[in-house]
């Protein structure tokens, strides 16, 4: 197979002095990496990694100083350079040997080698599919573990089973490549994985919370990485989700099944839905949401197949899942608030409540985010067409939102108007700006609210 990098490749042509200085030199310039897939499903490549074959790391380096190119060299340990072309962002590395000396992901001494072939330094990555080379100057397709065809096929299959077990991260890189490169995983792959299961404490938080990153934002059907992480047992490592399993629900409402499968459906559908949040913070928050707004019903669950209050006892539980991952504040106050106030839309709209209700909801989480939820939520239970199903409670969510604004509503009466009034700083101020902004909600202005307070009668 041969491809016109020119076609996929952003600026291509500006590539191109460094290619030939590195075809002058006797070496080959070797795109790899999640970029040949790009480039073989005709997708514009704007991540750029190469690795150079024929030329020392040092030689690398002389050939970007030729060119006026900077160079980090950070990454010298692993024979890495840096440099950027046209605001493009470029990898530069020469083939290697990893051998594992040690635990965790980083347990592994490194070997650089330039006279390597493709099929040696091949064996170091994790699937077939990521073991594909394009020759840069050629644009021919190297393949050595016939990446094509599993690609092709959509299976994940190792590049070497000996290998791949040194790394226990390649588990959860499958969890997050499965739905967005493939529809399987191959028997004898997914058989490592579960042999690996008990490395799973060795990889940093920060490098799980990345996978997991990856699968809610990039995949279009995110429960295929969960439903791969339970077949290869690796699903135990998050009880929170595995708890899930076998939790029943009232057939009434929830006809799909328990609340695993529910949130599998709930997940897909948001992943349809979360382009329409506003950054991509809340894309990750509401992700997250989506995953987690039920962890609180195996311990609330009644014979009876009654959750009241599973809402506020998922808090707790979804806080310790997201904590194990990362240290982002903001970022678990925004999930652990979508888990929490998650039925909270649909009880108000339920209950004919006026604005004053909502404006306080919307003072604890954005009204579009919640009505984003509640119809990922609506959708996991149906499998309706979550972007054309109109979805009322969602609707009015929007709608409020728009009238509201985004930010949280402030307070008209604050300190210094009490101040103002002849008041002096006192605990009183608190109970008073409490009421004053209850009074706010219900529709009051700021002057008739300050009357109020002024004779004494709020």
């Amino acid at each position: 197979m041969k491809i016109e990098l020119k076609h996929i490749i952003a600026h291509y042509e500006a590539f191109i002095p460094l290619l030939d200085l590195i075809k002058q030199n006797n070496g080959t310039a070797m795109l790899i990496g999640g970029a040949v897939i790009d480039g073989i499903n005709k997708i514009e490549i704007k991540d750029v990694d190469i690795e150079v074959y024929g030329l020392q790391y040092e030689e690398i380096h002389k050939l970007l100083a030729q060119l006026n190119l900077s160079s980090n060299i950070v990454g010298k340990a692993f024979g890495v350079l840096k440099t950027v072309i046209q605001d493009i962002e470029i990898d530069l590395s020469v083939p290697r040997r990893e051998n594992k000396v040690g635990i965790g992901h980083k347990g592994f001494e490194v070997e650089l080698d330039m006279a390597m072939t493709p099929l040696e330094a091949g064996r170091r990555r994790d699937l077939t599919i990521n073991s594909m080379y394009l020759n840069m100057h050629n644009g021919e397709l190297v393949d050595p573990f016939n990446g094509l065809d599993d690609l092709q096929n959509g299976i994940l299959r190792a590049t070497d089973y000996n290998t791949f077990v040194e790394d226990p991260l390649r588990v959860l890189r499958i969890m997050q490549l499965l739905p967005r490169k493939g529809t399987s995983v191959e028997k004898e792959t997914i058989a490592l994985c579960q042999k690996m299961t008990d490395e799973f404490y060795e990889l940093p938080a920060e490098r799980v919370f990345s996978e997991w990153e990856k699968l809610l934002l990039k995949a279009d059907k995110p429960s295929m990485g969960l439903q791969f992480l339970r077949d290869c047992g690796w699903l135990k490592h998050f009880p929170e989700l595995n708890d899930l399993i076998g939790c029943p629900q009232n057939p009434i409402w929830h006809p799909e099944g328990d609340v695993w499968v529910h949130t599998c459906m709930v997940i897909d559908q948001a992943a349809k839905l979360r382009d329409q949040l506003p950054n991509s913070d809340w894309r990750l928050a509401f992700m997250f949401g989506a995953l987690l707004h039920d962890v609180g019903k195996p311990s609330t669950t009644t014979p009876d197949l009654r959750a009241y209050g599973h809402d506020a006892a998922g808090v707790p539980i979804a806080e310790a899942f997201m904590k194990r991952m990362t240290n982002n504040k903001s970022l678990i106050k925004k999930v652990i608030t979508i888990v929490g106030l998650h039925m909270r839309p649909g009880q108000l709209f339920n209950s004919g409540a006026k604005e004053p209700a909502w404006k306080r909801l919307h003072n604890k989480c954005r009204l579009d985010v919640l009505g984003w939820q509640s119809k990922a939520d609506s959708a996991g239970r149906t499998g309706r067409n979550v972007l054309s199903d109109k979805h009322e409670t969602s609707e009015m969510c929007f709608q409020l939102f728009q009238k509201f604004g985004e930010e949280e509503i402030a307070p008209l009466v604050q300190g210094k108007d009490l101040i103002v009034l002849g008041l002096r700083p006192s605990k009183e101020f608190g109970i008073i700006l409490a009421k004053s902004y209850e009074l706010q909600l219900e529709g009051e202005k700021k002057e008739a609210i300050l009357l109020k307070i002024k004779n004494n009668t709020i």
